[in-house]
C-alpha cells in the first residue's frame, strides 16, 4: 500500500447513507506534466478516475443498451461542468489535452460521450485494502475467507456507475418482489441512497433538506410500482440503484425542462422546476423511459 493513497469518509459517516464509497488513487498522479501547474486539469483527472466504472454493466438509452466497461463512464459537458463547477469551454479544452496525452479515449454521440481512462487500474487496482477487510461476517458462509468479504463502507459505490444485479430489499424500503433469493444475496438499499441519488443527478430539482416519513413512504410506493415497469421494459431485470441513477441521468440529459424555470410569454406564468418529489411518480419514469417527456 506504500503506492497508493486511500480515499473515504471519515467513520463518523456512512456511506449507506451518503452514497459514497471507498476509492484508491495511486501516487502516480502526482507525475502527471500539470500535477503543480494546473489544478484544474487535476481536479478533472481525479474527478474522472472516481467517476470510471469500478465494474463492466450496461445502460439502457434511447440508442438502446451501451456497454460501458471497467474504466469508462457515461457523461456529457454539461454534466461534468455541474459536477466539477470547471466551466464548460475549459472542460472542452482539457479533455483535448487528455486525449492528446493518452490518458483517455473518447467515443460521442448527439446525447452523450462515453470516456475511457486508458490506465484505469493502475489508479484503481482491483482489490480490496487489508485494513478494510472485515474480518468476520456470521451471515456469511463461514468457508469465505477475509479477502472475500467486502464491508459495505468499503463496497465501491453507485456513484462510481457499479452496477447492481439484485432488487431493492432493506428494512427502509421494504417492496420484496418474491425472489427466491435469500436475504443474504440481496443488495440492500436505503432510503438515503435513492436521496442521495436525486442530490447527485438532479440537483437542479428543487431538493428536500430533510427526509420524513412521508418522503421515505413515497420512495418505497415509487420503487414498488417502478420495479414491476422496470421488469417489463428491461426483460425480467428488477429496477436497481443503478438503474433509478440512469433514469435521473436520461433526465438531466435530455429532459432540461423538467430542470428550469421557464416563463410562459402568453400566460405571463413562470413554471417552475420540478421536485424531487415528482421523480419519484410511476407515471413520469415510465414516460421518460419510453422517451415522451424528451426536450422538444
Amino acid at each position: 500500500m506504500s503506492n497508493v493513497l486511500a480515499f473515504r469518509q471519515p467513520d463518523t459517516v456512512r456511506p449507506e447513507a451518503t452514497g459514497k464509497g471507498f476509492a484508491l488513487m495511486h501516487r502516480k498522479i502526482m507525475e502527471l506534466p500539470f500535477y503543480r501547474t494546473d489544478s484544474e486539469a487535476v481536479h478533472l483527472w481525479m474527478h474522472f478516475i472516481l467517476t470510471a466504472n469500478h465494474a463492466p454493466g450496461s445502460v439502457s438509452t434511447e440508442l438502446g443498451e451501451v456497454i460501458v466497461r471497467r474504466g469508462e463512464f457515461m457523461t456529457g459537458r454539461n454534466k461534468l461542468e455541474l459536477e466539477t463547477g470547471i466551466d464548460g469551454n475549459r472542460i472542452k479544452y482539457l479533455i483535448g489535452k487528455f486525449e492528446k496525452l493518452g490518458m483517455i479515449t473518447k467515443s460521442s454521440t448527439k446525447k452523450f460521450s462515453l470516456i475511457y481512462v486508458t490506465k484505469y487500474d493502475e489508479y484503481q487496482p482491483n482489490f480490496v485494502p487489508t485494513d478494510c477487510q472485515q474480518s468476520a461476517i456470521t451471515n456469511l458462509d463461514t468457508s469465505r475467507t477475509a479477502k472475500e468479504v467486502v464491508p459495505t463502507d468499503c463496497q465501491q459505490s453507485a456513484t462510481n456507475n457499479e452496477l447492481l444485479n439484485t432488487n431493492l430489499i432493506s428494512k427502509d424500503i421494504k417492496c420484496a418482489t418474491g425472489d427466491s433469493k435469500s436475504a443474504n444475496q440481496r443488495q440492500k438499499i436505503s432510503c438515503e441512497e435513492v436521496w442521495q441519488c436525486l442530490k447527485d443527478e438532479v440537483p437542479e430539482a428543487r431538493g428536500w433538506r430533510t427526509l420524513t416519513d412521508e418522503r421515505r413512504n413515497l420512495i418505497r410506493t415509487f420503487w414498488t410500482k417502478a420495479n414491476k415497469i422496470a421488469r417489463d421494459l428491461d426483460g425480467g431485470q428488477p429496477l436497481t440503484i443503478e438503474g433509478f441513477r440512469g433514469y435521473l441521468q436520461y433526465i438531466s440529459r435530455s429532459c432540461r425542462w423538467m430542470l428550469e424555470d421557464r416563463p410562459d410569454q402568453r400566460t405571463g406564468i413562470t413554471w417552475r422546476k420540478k421536485k424531487f418529489d415528482d421523480f419519484l411518480k410511476a407515471k413520469l419514469y415510465i414516460e421518460v423511459r419510453e422517451g415522451d417527456k424528451d426536450d422538444r
